[in-house]
């Protein structure tokens, strides 16, 4: 934060005790020449396992690192250090355009556009250290591309690899890039190209299908200026060549993409450039013989990990993806994209049983890029000249460099001093929103006592998870039709304690499309502060598509499994892809 502006310090308690406690009026504890402008006013009874936030409005007087505390009476302290620093001044807050540098090198970052609502962020804001500094900003507004454009291209950055979803002519998360790059102002200063993350439903893979979604790039992305193109030919990455293998098996692979190459060329186009992401030496042999043009990855994230254990450095991270380049280009004989990793740690999706790369450091990452930088320099004819980083904005993955709290632009940093070119130590500003009085689409967080959803205006925070097209809010309710066989909705952030209710009622219709009535299951899930949505965090109950609504009663105090806080439902309607699905009401009860 800047000296003079106004910075917000968030407390959060969880009630780890037996019995209640409250009501909590905790107090905030700041140095001289730090002032309070505004403070919580709710005193808040937490139960077992509850949890609640205060923020205070904060007014740092001048540039320095600063130690701020917050207390609750006869409970525990907060603290923290905020390093403030000196305000930048823009005669009419008007903004200075970007100023691009770039070496000889193309550096590109995955791009994952999962940061649209509350229900996406909420994971993550119980890890304030992850928090962007552009805030719990809406994606898809081109304000917020504008200024992830300007500091990607300002530190070296050269294009965004979109991840873009498709199924059988379901797409989802496009907003990202077709509502915010390509409507941004500075568009015209990076490239763009896809990430096809095809981690599809078995069997949903085919030659048509294929075609079909080359002709979607084509009408869409490849005739744009800023599209990626190696040799003139359009760039399209391909993040699961083993979902195409298993289903069209490796000759039938090779025939889908020479076939997606003739859908270019009959359009007036280049043939597409392919590039399978791999694991290592084995499956890109594969991906060769198939008839991909290079190779990548999107990450290698257990590379270096000791045998057994969900905790391994980073130090050995970055020393396994060199192994792993060096084995690539020495058995395989197609040229390397090396990839280069932000990191892991997947506590926000995965909990107490995530994996997570310890010890990730500015510093380390500087290390990572350097080796990359000089193993390309090194393999001129074995590699692209052209790296690509895990991720922007892989918040829940733990693999980020785009600009947060924890570590604000340093990760950046590392990237222009290593790729930057001439200009690469030049003298230069992270100039943020804040500095020219801008201020982000922020994204609304929903009510998290609700218990009950009836639709009857919007989606109510309800999202798709995976599997469908939609969802959309009809006078019906809830509407979307499945594309897979395990198609899953997102319920909104919660706070509910698990012992206030005994089952849910779920007023629902399921239409088959080819119109054959079938009986099958529905599967609900939850997920707690500890505890990720699993197969035992569940209840299974009978549905009938049939076409008409029904209301299914599903017990969920009879799993031990449902106690404590519950943070977030997740429902499956069934097991079959080609279903209308409707719900008029879902509601938890006593």
């Amino acid at each position: 934060p800047r000296a003079g502006l106004p910075v917000s310090i968030l407390m959060r308690a969880i009630n780890l005790g037996g019995a209640a406690a409250g009501p909590l009026r905790p107090t905030v504890v700041l140095p001289s020449g730090a002032s309070v402008i505004a403070g919580p006013h709710n005193a808040p009874v937490l139960r077992f396992g509850e949890e609640a936030q205060w923020r205070w409005i904060v007014r740092f007087g001048h540039p320095g690192l600063w130690k701020v505390a917050a207390k609750i009476p006869q409970a525990s302290t907060a603290a923290c250090t905020v390093r403030v620093t000196q305000k930048l001044h823009f005669p009419g807050n008007h903004l200075p355009n970007p100023k691009p540098v770039r070496g000889n090198i193309e550096v590109g970052v995955y791009y994952f556009p999962g940061w649209k609502t509350a229900s996406q962020w909420a994971p993550i804001q119980r890890f304030p250290e992850r928090r962007p500094i552009l805030g719990w900003y809406r994606e898809g507004d081109p304000r917020v591309a504008d200024w992830q454009i300007r500091w990607a291209v300002e530190h070296g950055i050269t294009f965004f690899a979109y991840d873009w979803y498709w199924s059988q002519g379901s797409r989802q998360l496009e907003h990202a890039l077709d509502d915010g790059f390509l409507k941004a102002k500075y568009r015209h200063l990076m490239k763009f190209c896809l990430l096809w993350a095809n981690h599809n439903a078995p069997h949903t893979s085919s030659v048509a299908d294929c075609q079909a979604a080359t002709r979607y790039w084509i009408q869409h992305y490849f005739r744009q200026p800023e599209y990626l193109r190696i040799g003139g030919r359009p760039v399209v990455i391909i993040f699961s060549p083993y979902r195409f293998r298993e289903d069209l098996g490796s000759s039938g692979v090779r025939q889908a993409l020479d076939a997606m190459r003739a859908e270019c060329v009959q359009a007036g186009l280049k043939p597409v450039y392919l590039i399978a992401c791999v694991g290592g030496p084995g499956d890109a042999e594969e991906a060769v013989k198939e008839g991909y043009d290079a190779l990548t990855a999107y990450n290698w994230a257990g590379l270096g990990m000791p045998n057994g254990t969900l905790r391994g450095p980073f130090r050995t991270l970055i020393e396994g993806y060199l192994r792993n380049w060096e084995a690539l280009v020495e058995q395989v004989p197609a040229p390397l994209m090396v990839p280069i990793s932000g990191g892991w740690d997947s506590r926000p999706w995965h909990g107490d049983a995530a994996m997570v790369r310890t010890g990730r450091t500015p510093a380390l990452f500087w290390r990572h890029l350097e080796d990359a930088k000089n193993f390309v320099k090194t393999h001129p004819t074995k590699t692209l000249p052209m790296v690509t980083v895990e991720a922007w904005n892989e918040f829940g993955e733990g693999s980020y460099i785009e600009p947060h709290q924890e570590a604000g632009f340093a990760y950046l940093d590392a990237i222009r001093s290593v790729f930057g070119g001439s200009q690469a130590h030049a003298p230069h500003v992270d100039v943020t929103p804040e500095d020219v009085g801008q201020v982000i689409p922020q994204v609304l967080p929903e009510p998290l006592g609700r218990d009950h959803w009836l639709f009857a205006k919007d989606l109510e925070g309800w999202e798709v998870g995976m599997q469908i097209e939609g969802p959309t809010h009809t006078a019906q309710g809830l509407y979307a039709v499945t594309t897979g066989d395990d198609p899953a909705f997102f319920g909104p952030p919660i706070q509910l304690n698990a012992s206030d209710y005994r089952r849910v009622r779920i007023r629902m219709r399921l239409t088959p499309l080819d119109g054959s009535p079938f009986e099958d299951e529905g599967q609900l899930f939850w997920s707690t502060r500890t505890t990720p949505e699993s197969e035992a965090n569940s209840v299974r109950f009978p549905v009938h598509a049939d076409g008409a609504w029904h209301d299914y009663l599903v017990p969920l105090s009879q799993n031990p499994r449902w106690r404590t806080v519950i943070t977030r439902l997740r429902l499956d309607p069934c097991n079959r892809l080609g279903v209308r699905v409707e719900v008029r009401s879902i509601t938890l009860q006593r």
